[in-house]
């Protein structure tokens, strides 16, 4: 979707919902996520249908730009109809004292997602990568309820999370939402690259370049290399147990 204007889903899904419901009696939950990189806000009705999302980057602002997100969504509905709102994302903190709702913690919010959307699976393995951070969840479920087994986060570094494929589609001049995944996933032929250090990524693609190498076999190689380095870092000595369920704004990247 666009940045900077609130979308009203209406689909074959969620048929007829729309400014109707929005403005109406009807019963809403907000979902907030803020990270790093984007502010993500979500209305659902009480079918557990979105009915209304909002999804912008931040760029350094997120104080400011949910602000501006929640002012504008309480333009199309009516502050009343809304029963709960909850808040998760590595810089929702503040926002959600601010407005004294509930935080959740992530790891605990992707597990009861997971929970509530496959409620058949008795174990999983969740990946999620944001722009700041990498996180390897597993789960094993109990009737109604997810429970995390184990988890592993990545260090404070870019290497290995969306910031990574960031800084590279930058150098690149490459639109990292519209071009990237698309293009990676043209490449035939893959080159290894470095993916645990920015500066030593960087290297390489200078070399690529130099051996005048597609632009898309280099997207390609980013996103190989970012997958090798959650096998090899987080995943080091862990069995990933399928199903493998692959969440965060990386996962929005066909190439990867």
């Amino acid at each position: 979707m666009e940045q900077g204007q609130p979308k009203i889903i209406s689909s074959q899904t969620s048929k007829g919902l729309g400014l109707e419901l929005l403005r109406g009696t009807g019963a809403l939950f907000l979902g907030i996520d803020i990270g790093s990189t984007s502010s993500d806000v979500v209305v659902l009705d009480d079918q557990s249908r979105i009915v209304l999302s909002d999804y912008r980057r931040t760029k350094g602002k997120p104080v400011e730009t949910f602000r501006t997100q929640l002012r504008e969504i309480f333009d199309k509905i009516n502050p009343a109809n809304v029963k709960t709102i909850a808040a998760t994302g590595s810089a929702a903190r503040l926002p959600a004292k601010l407005l004294g709702i509930p935080f959740v913690n992530e790891v605990a919010a992707q597990a009861a997602a997971v929970s509530y959307l496959y409620p058949d699976i008795q174990n999983a393995t969740v990946i999620e990568m944001g722009g700041q951070d990498s996180k390897l969840i597993f789960l094993h479920n109990k009737p109604g309820a997810g429970r995390v087994k184990d988890f592993a986060l990545n260090t404070v570094c870019a290497a290995g999370t969306g910031s990574f494929l960031d800084q590279q589609a930058d150098r690149l001049g490459i639109n990292i939402e519209e071009e990237f995944g698309r293009l990676a996933i043209e490449s035939e032929n893959v080159p290894r690259m470095a993916g645990r250090c920015s500066v030593f990524a960087k290297s390489d693609m200078i070399h690529l370049q130099q051996q005048a190498t597609p632009v898309v076999d280099i997207l390609a190689g980013l996103c190989l290399a970012l997958a090798r380095n959650l096998k090899s870092n987080l995943g080091c000595g862990r069995e990933f147990i399928k199903p493998i369920i692959f969440t965060g704004g990386v996962a929005a990247n066909a190439g990867v």
